[in-house]
């Protein structure tokens, strides 16, 4: 529907609050990893990639040469329901309690004696942008390869400039409602839709808060979720970062994480105090289509929130 409430106008006036009042969460090393990796023949001492896990998420390695059987060493099995080195692959099930930031190693080796003989992957536990899938390329590649690697970075850089684009024509235009129609997030008759999810959210078990209403809002090639939470624990808390996961293991990053204030825990006899956390993607509307999940994490990535079944008006 057409927000016409103040409810409706607030969500505009938040999905175009601009850059000097919210912003983008900071970059960590899972941010960076790649799910595309390229061995050396003579790696470096200490440099082995990093490869980002999520607890329960499933992982599979996939090889461009044969692996040598029984070669498999896990350094924490206990992380593991299950494992499986197939001819050209490596599956790994990380477990539920898995805890954030902690590091562990794998190794596997190659069956065809050439260099690099062995390959090793740190593995860091990430509460919301764990990999499902990485490619570990060790054999020279044919041109076709580096055309395909070329067109993917490409369209990531389109991605980019239409992000920087947007960021700047907000940074330029006026706040609230006039900001909203003059970045483009509105126009003629696109408003913004919102859809009250309160009582359709699952939450997981273990979450550090609790959520007490919830609504996703939809714009002209943006979504946002808005998140009214409880802190039954003893300390503060302050989201720093945030992912959406779709059903297929899509990703949406946030474009913009906002939250007014650090949750505080009830005083003895109180209620609980209600903070908010509001989360912008940038997204289609056929990218907005379909059920998500909202992971959204503390500094030190050990305090998370998981609530599913997320969808958008």
């Amino acid at each position: 529907m057409l927000v016409a409430s103040p409810v409706g106008l607030l969500a505009l006036a938040l999905l175009s609050t601009p850059s000097a009042v919210s912003a983008a969460p900071s970059m960590d090393e899972c941010e960076a990893a790649s799910p595309r990796l390229k061995l050396a023949a003579m790696p470096g001492k200490g440099q082995a990639p990093v490869v980002c896990i999520g607890p329960g998420l499933p992982i599979t390695f996939r090889f461009d040469s044969l692996l040598q059987q029984e070669s498999l060493k896990i350094q924490e099995r206990g992380w593991f329901e299950d494992w499986a080195l197939g001819r050209q692959t490596l599956m790994l099930v990380p477990r539920e309690n898995l805890v954030a930031g902690k590091r562990t190693e794998v190794e596997v080796c190659f069956a065809d004696g050439a260099a690099p003989a062995c390959a090793t992957f740190v593995l860091v536990v990430h509460p919301g942008l764990g990999m499902q899938e990485v490619k570990v390329l060790r054999q020279p590649r044919p041109v076709a390869h580096f055309q395909q690697v070329a067109k993917e970075a490409e369209a990531d850089l389109q991605q980019c400039r239409a992000e920087v684009r947007q960021l700047r024509a907000e940074r330029g235009g006026p706040d609230g409602l006039g900001g909203a129609i003059a970045s483009g997030l509105v126009s003629g008759d696109r408003g913004v839709s919102v859809k009250d999810l309160s009582t359709s959210i699952t939450e997981k078990e273990g979450n550090a808060l609790r959520y007490y209403s919830v609504y996703s809002y939809r714009a002209l090639e943006r979504v946002a979720v808005e998140v009214y939470l409880e802190n039954p624990g003893s300390e503060p808390w302050t989201a720093a970062g945030a992912v959406l996961r779709g059903p297929k293991g899509e990703v949406l990053k946030p474009l913009l994480l906002w939250q007014p204030g650090a949750i505080l825990p009830a005083a003895p006899g109180e209620a609980s105090d209600r903070g908010r956390v509001v989360v912008e993607m940038l997204a289609t509307e056929k990218e907005a289509r379909g059920t998500y999940t909202l992971i959204l994490w503390d500094a030190e990535r050990q305090r998370t929130v998981t609530l599913g079944n997320v969808t958008f008006p």
